[in-house]
């Protein structure tokens, strides 16, 4: 496949490349901030200490993951244009080479990232839809598949000439079945999260359950929490990639980065408890027992209900029951 670069030079779009890495790097520490704060102070209350361990765990790895990433892309800058800057040829030349340390770890942090991220959506698609092996088990397989596509293309990557471009057909079968994975992985998990989601507000709406004092809008938790965003620049990434155009390294460094991004979003809603989670929990609607209603008569306060973990502030629900009785006699002669 032919090198494309456009009316811009390798150089000139590493550098770019690199800026828009930082910048959505920038964006990524402020959000693991938040979000690490809202789940420490979560933890240190009774409830919920599982789960946010587990987020915090996770979130912790994506964030190390994003600064290796990021880390690695400025080692290459400062090779490319320090060690490499006796011409420019010499500069692209190495920008070019696949197989260098530096790239091979910038690839690994890149790859394993994603597979967290999938593996994340996937957790949250069993949640949402109370673990349905017919819906959780076709995703969990392409992530599976995408581990093992991930094994196979470092190992091409370590075995690539210092010659070979990234668009070389012995790198691309790799690169663009992972891309085309993590792509059918999100966007099918984005339309089954959304679809739930809407079909439990369709359900609830009439209930008028405000969670945290927000009413569930679903057109929000739809663009949210469903990771749109994320599979809109998979799909950028993989038709430029596709197309054999350089300016894919600027989608692809950012993508990095915009998977933490999105990722902390998700965190500090369901931290919050105003996601979908606090909408549908192992697939039930969450409503108040009758005793409760009986205990609750004639009070105003809010209710709060704990679901894996996590509090949800609830109104009071007025229930009216009505009983019909049925009343049978025996006639005798």
């Amino acid at each position: 496949m032919p090198k494309n670069t456009g009316s811009a030079s390798l150089s000139e779009i590493t550098l770019a490349s690199i800026f828009a890495e930082s910048l959505i790097y920038g964006i990524f520490i402020s959000l693991f901030i938040s979000s690490s704060t809202i789940l420490i102070r979560k933890f240190r209350k009774s409830t919920g200490r599982i789960i946010h361990q587990r987020l915090l765990f996770v979130s912790t790895l994506m964030f190390i993951l994003g600064s290796i990433h990021v880390s690695a892309d400025l080692r290459r800058v400062f090779e490319a244009f320090i060690k490499h800057r006796d011409s420019e040829a010499d500069i692209e030349e190495y920008l070019t080479q696949v197989n260098t340390t530096v790239y091979l770890v910038k690839t690994f942090a890149f790859a394993f990232q994603t597979l967290v991220g999938d593996a994340f959506i996937l957790y949250r698609l069993s949640l949402v839809w109370s673990g349905d092996k017919r819906v959780v088990y076709p995703i969990s397989t392409c992530l599976i598949a995408s581990i093992g596509v991930v094994i196979g293309g470092l190992r091409a990557f370590f075995l690539a000439s210092p010659n070979d471009p990234i668009f070389v057909k012995e790198l691309q079968q790799w690169i663009g079945s992972f891309f085309s994975l993590t792509l059918f992985t999100n966007f099918v998990s984005t339309l089954l999260i959304a679809s739930r989601i809407w079909w439990t507000c369709y359900q609830v709406r009439r209930i008028q359950i405000e969670i945290n004092g927000r009413s569930l809008s679903p057109a929000a938790m739809v663009i949210v929490e469903s990771e749109a965003v994320y599979s809109i620049c998979l799909i950028i990434l993989l038709a430029l990639y596709l197309s054999g155009n350089y300016a894919q390294d600027i989608a692809l460094d950012s993508v990095a980065q915009i998977t933490g991004v999105v990722f902390s979003l998700v965190i500090v809603r369901v931290a919050l408890g105003i996601s979908s989670d606090a909408v549908t929990t192992r697939g039930s609607v969450m409503t108040t027992s009758p005793r409760d209603v009986e205990g609750r008569a004639g009070n105003n306060s809010h209710r709060q209900v704990a679901t894996d973990g996590m509090i949800y502030a609830l109104k009071p629900l007025n229930v009216g029951v009505t009983t019909v009785t049925d009343m049978h006699t025996d006639s005798r002669d």
